[in-house]
């Protein structure tokens, strides 16, 4: 993983807390077909499947990076759209 991921600043934020799945990863998905290449996507959720299997799914199917930090009770899901 890139650590470009932790530092950079994210182009694009959705905050889907409080969300359950599969709110989290649709709006990424959606989300992510309107960014352009090489900007990041941080997806703020507190909902743990969606970190530990559907987001990850998501960025894996497409060849994405992405990284995942821990702050507090939400995490800051971050992806990079590649291509």
């Amino acid at each position: 993983m890139s650590e470009d991921l932790k530092t950079r600043k994210p182009d694009e934020v959705v905050d889907v807390r409080g969300e359950s799945c599969p709110i989290p990863e649709m709006t990424a998905g959606k989300k992510l077909k309107k960014m352009k290449q090489g900007q990041i996507l941080e997806v703020l959720t507190d909902h743990q499947p969606a970190v530990d299997v559907t987001l990850p799914s998501l960025a894996k199917s497409n060849g994405y990076p992405f990284t995942i930090i821990k702050d507090g009770e939400v995490y800051r899901f971050r992806i990079q759209k590649v291509s």
